[in-house]
C-alpha cells in the first residue's frame, strides 16, 4: 500500500502534467451549469437566418439565399449549428437557442485549449501555457459573449486556432502543415472577412523564408509551401460559403464591409452619442483598454517590451528565431488592424466586439510577458513576479462571477462606475429582457401576463428561450398592459429593477394605474358620440383609424369571446399581396381573443382595434364564443376614413420645416410627414420622435429620472400613417408644453438608421 504522502505526490504530479485538461473540464462543467442563465442577444436571429438560408441552399433550395439579409457574413460556424439543429430534430425555439449557446461556448473553450497548446509549443512551459489559457478564458466580457455571440466569439477562437496552425506550419516546414494552415485561415476569413488580414502576414513570413531559401537552395520547397497555403485557403473559403457558389464575385461586397459596414448604429462613448463617419479616432483603443482585465494589458505590455529588448539586442537573430519572430507576428496582428480601422475610419459600434479577435494576439503577447518574468535573474524576484501575475489572473474571475450573467457589462478600474450608464454603452443587445420576463412570471404565477415594451421585437426574441408553457402566458404589447418593460431606466413607479454598477439595465413598471386611466379616457370619449353599430350589448365606434367596442355590463362570456374583423379597401391594389393572390376582397385582421385587445374595468368592457393604414370602404365585425354560434355581426361604413389625412395635406403651405426621408411640416401642435411617390419600403421599421421641451421641468418624470433631455414618442407607420394617391402621410400630435426643438427619423432593426431630421421650434 502506498503511503498517503506518495498518493498526494502522485496526484500533484498528475494535476501539474494535465493541468490544462483539468482546468478545461472545470470550465466545461461551469458552462453547462450556467448555460440557462443567459438571454437572447439581438444578433442571434440574423446569424441563424444566415445559416438556415445557406443550409437550405446546399440542400437544393435555389431561392434560399435571395432573402438572406445577412449574407455578407460567411457561414463556416453557422452551418454546423444548423446541422446539429436538423440532425437532432430540434423544433422548439428554446431547444434551438440552448444548443447554439452550448456549442458556441464549447468552441470558445477550444480556443482556450489552442491558446495553451500554442504557448506550450512556444516556450515548452506548462505553467506559462496554463496562465495564458486562463488569461484567454477569464475575460469577463468575452466570457458572456461566448454563449450568445455566434459571430465575434467563434472568430476569436478561430483566430487563436489559426495562430497555432501558423506557428505549427513554420515549425514543421512541410507542405501538408502549410496546407492545414491555409485551411484554418480560410475558415477564419469565412467566419468574418477580416480574417484575410492573416493571409498577408503568413505570406510575408513565407516571402522572408524564400529570401533566405535562395541562399540555402530551398526555393522550390518554399514556393511549394506558398502554393499549398494559398490553394487550401482559397478553396476552404469558397467551399464553406455557399453564397460564393452562386456568385464568386460576391466576395467583393463582403470585402466592402471591412471598412464601410452598411449598418449605422449610435454608441454612447465617454458621455457622447457617436456614430460613423464621425467616430473618435481612439474609439477602439479606448474600449479595449477600459474593458480588458488589467493583468492581461500589463502582461501584454511586458511581452512587447520583452520582444523589443530581443530585437534591440540582435534584430537579425530575432527574425531568424522562430519564437521571437512569431511574437512579432502577434504584435503585427494586434497593431495593424487597429491602425487600419483608424486610418480608414471604419464603421464600428457596440464597444469593440467586431475586434474581439485582437484578444488572441494580446494573450500571445501576455505569454511573452510571462516568459520575460520567468527569465528574471533573481529567483526571489522571479517567484514573486510570477505569483503576482497568477493572482492578477485569478482576480479576473471575480467580476466574471459577481456580474453573472451580465459579464458583458464589465469595465475595469480605468472607468468610474458612478453614473456609468450616462457615459458608456451598456446592454446593447438587451439580453437582460429574459430575466425581466422570468421575474414577471414569478410575480404573476398563473394566468396571462400583459406587457408593454417599446422594443417589442427584442422582448419577443427573449421569450423564445423561456420554457414553452411559461412562454404562452406572456402577451407582449397588448393595448392595455399590466406592466411596462423599460430598458436602462428606473422608470416611474418601478416594481423591479436589475442593475449593474448601480445603473439600471432593465426595469419593470407597474402599469395598471395607467391602464385604468387609459380605459376611462377611451370609454368617456366613446360614450360622448353616437355608435357606428351595435350588437350583443356592445356599441362600436369608428374613429379615424381605430375601432372601439364598448359594453357597460361585461360578463364572463364576453371575456372569452372572439371578435372577427374584416377590412375592405377602397382600392383592391391596397390589399396585401397574399390576400390578393388568394382571391380575397378583404383583409382578415386576425380573429383575436378579448384578452389581446380588450380590458375590463368596473364591470365594463372596452376593446380597441387599429385599422390598416390604407383607405377602407367598410369593415365587418362581430362576436362569437368558440364552440358556439355567432352572437352578433355588423357592417360599418368607413366613408371619410382618410379625410383627416386629406385635410392635413390641404392645410400645408410654404416650405416644410425640414426635409430628409420625408418632408416635415409643423403646424401648431401637429407634425405632418409627407413623401411623394411613396412605396412599402417607406412604411417599414420604426419612426423615432424626440421632443425637447423649452423648460426641462415639463419633461415626464420617467424621462427626467432617466437623465434624458427629451420625451420619446416613437411610432409605427401603421398606427399614424396613411397612403393617399401615392403619397405617404403621417400625422403626430405634439405635447402641449413649450418645445425648443424636435428630432425625428426612421430606422429598421438590423439595418440601422434610414434618415434623420431636426426641427427648431421658434417662439
Amino acid at each position: 500500500m502506498k503511503a498517503p504522502i506518495d498518493s498526494l505526490s502522485a496526484l500533484a504530479h498528475f494535476l501539474a502534467r494535465h493541468s490544462a485538461i483539468v482546468a478545461l473540464a472545470l470550465f466545461a462543467v461551469v458552462g453547462v451549469a450556467v448555460l440557462d442563465d443567459y438571454g437572447f442577444a439581438s444578433d442571434e436571429r440574423w446569424n441563424r437566418n444566415n445559416g438556415v438560408a445557406s443550409f437550405d441552399y446546399i440542400l437544393g433550395d435555389e431561392d434560399a439565399l435571395q432573402d438572406d439579409v445577412n449574407g455578407l457574413y460567411g457561414v463556416a460556424f453557422e452551418l454546423p449549428l444548423i446541422a446539429v439543429e436538423r440532425v437532432l430534430g430540434l423544433e422548439d425555439s428554446r431547444d434551438i437557442h440552448l444548443s447554439r449557446h452550448i456549442i458556441t461556448h464549447i468552441f470558445f473553450l477550444a480556443g482556450g485549449f489552442f491558446a495553451w497548446l500554442l504557448t506550450y509549443r512556444l516556450f515548452d512551459s506548462r505553467l506559462t501555457a496554463l496562465l495564458a489559457m486562463l488569461i484567454f478564458l477569464l475575460h469577463p466580457r468575452i466570457y458572456a459573449h461566448s454563449f450568445f455571440n455566434t459571430k465575434d466569439l467563434p472568430f476569436l477562437s478561430m483566430f487563436m486556432i489559426a495562430l497555432y496552425l501558423t506557428h505549427r506550419a513554420f515549425r514543421r516546414d512541410t507542405v501538408w502543415a502549410f496546407a492545414l494552415c491555409g485551411a484554418g485561415v480560410g475558415l477564419l476569413a469565412n467566419i468574418r472577412i477580416m480574417g484575410v488580414a492573416l493571409i498577408p502576414a503568413v505570406l510575408g513570413m513565407l516571402a522572408m523564408d524564400a529570401f533566405y531559401a535562395m541562399k540555402a537552395g530551398r526555393v522550390k520547397h518554399t514556393l511549394a509551401n506558398i502554393c499549398a497555403f494559398s490553394t487550401t485557403c482559397a478553396t476552404t473559403l469558397y467551399a464553406a460559403w455557399p453564397a460564393l457558389w452562386r456568385d464568386p464575385l460576391f466576395i467583393t461586397e463582403a470585402f466592402g464591409t471591412l471598412y464601410r459596414h452598411p449598418a449605422h448604429f449610435v454608441t454612447l462613448f465617454r458621455g457622447e452619442l457617436v456614430r460613423w463617419p464621425n467616430l473618435p479616432w481612439d474609439f477602439i483603443p479606448t474600449w479595449m483598454l477600459t474593458t480588458t482585465p488589467p493583468v492581461a494589458l500589463l502582461l501584454a505590455a511586458l511581452g512587447i517590451a520583452h520582444l523589443a529588448r530581443l530585437c534591440a539586442a540582435d534584430w537579425r537573430g530575432a527574425l531568424a528565431n522562430s519564437t521571437a519572430r512569431f511574437g512579432l507576428l502577434a504584435l503585427a496582428c494586434l497593431i495593424l488592424p487597429v491602425a487600419a480601422v483608424i486610418a480608414l475610419n471604419s464603421n464600428v459600434y457596440n464597444d469593440w466586439r467586431q475586434m474581439y479577435f485582437l484578444y488572441a494576439p494580446i494573450c500571445v503577447l501576455a505569454a511573452f510577458g510571462l516568459r520575460g518574468l520567468a527569465a528574471l535573474p533573481k529567483p526571489g524576484v522571479r517567484g514573486a513576479a510570477l505569483a503576482l501575475a497568477a493572482v492578477g489572473i485569478a482576480a479576473a474571475a471575480i467580476p466574471t462571477v459577481s456580474l453573472h450573467p451580465y459579464q458583458n457589462e464589465y469595465f475595469n478600474f480605468l472607468v468610474n462606475k458612478s453614473g456609468i450608464a450616462d457615459r458608456w454603452e451598456m446592454n446593447y443587445w438587451r439580453a437582460s429582457y429574459r430575466e425581466a420576463l422570468e421575474t414577471l412570471l414569478e410575480m404573476q404565477p398563473s394566468g396571462r401576463v400583459a406587457i408593454a415594451a417599446a422594443e417589442q421585437w427584442r422582448v419577443r426574441w427573449n421569450m423564445e428561450i423561456i420554457p414553452p408553457d411559461e412562454r404562452r402566458r406572456l402577451d407582449v404589447n397588448p393595448r392595455f398592459p399590466s406592466f411596462r418593460l423599460v430598458p436602462g431606466d428606473g422608470g416611474d413607479g418601478a416594481v423591479w429593477t436589475r442593475e449593474v454598477y448601480g445603473a439600471p439595465i432593465v426595469s419593470l413598471v407597474d402599469a395598471r394605474a395607467e391602464t385604468e386611466s387609459a380605459f376611462q379616457d377611451i370609454y368617456a370619449a366613446s360614450r360622448a358620440s353616437e355608435p357606428s353599430a351595435s350588437g350583443g350589448g356592445f356599441d362600436v365606434y369608428a374613429d379615424g383609424d381605430t375601432l372601439t367596442y364598448v359594453k357597460d355590463d361585461c360578463g364572463e362570456e364576453d371575456a372569452r369571446s372572439r371578435f372577427p374583423l374584416f377590412a375592405f379597401p377602397v382600392e383592391q391594389s391596397d390589399l396585401p399581396a397574399p390576400m390578393r393572390d388568394a382571391g380575397y376582397e378583404y383583409a382578415p385582421l386576425d380573429d383575436s381573443d378579448f384578452p389581446r385587445y380588450g380590458a375590463i374595468y368596473d364591470g365594463k368592457c372596452v376593446i380597441v382595434r387599429d385599422l390598416p393604414h390604407y383607405p377602407l370602404s367598410h369593415v365587418e365585425t362581430g362576436q362569437f364564443t368558440p364552440g358556439e354560434s355567432r352572437l352578433w355581426s355588423a357592417t360599418i361604413p368607413l366613408a371619410g376614413y382618410s379625410e383627416r389625412y386629406e385635410r392635413a395635406l390641404s392645410r400645408l403651405s410654404g416650405e416644410p420645416a425640414a426635409r430628409s426621408g420625408f418632408a416635415i411640416w409643423l403646424d401648431g401642435n401637429e407634425l405632418t410627414y409627407v413623401k411623394e411617390n411613396c412605396d412599402d419600403a417607406d412604411t417599414r421599421g420604426r419612426f423615432f420622435l424626440s421632443i425637447f421641451p423649452a423648460d426641462q421641468s415639463d419633461l415626464p418624470k420617467s424621462a427626467r429620472d432617466a437623465g434624458r433631455e427629451h420625451e420619446s414618442l416613437n411610432f409605427d407607420f401603421a398606427r399614424y400613417g396613411a397612403l393617399l394617391g401615392g403619397k405617404c402621410v403621417i400625422i403626430r400630435r405634439l405635447p402641449d408644453y413649450a418645445i425648443s426643438r424636435i428630432e425625428t427619423g426612421q430606422w429598421v432593426p438590423g439595418e440601422g438608421e434610414l434618415w434623420r431630421a431636426g426641427v427648431v421650434v421658434s417662439d
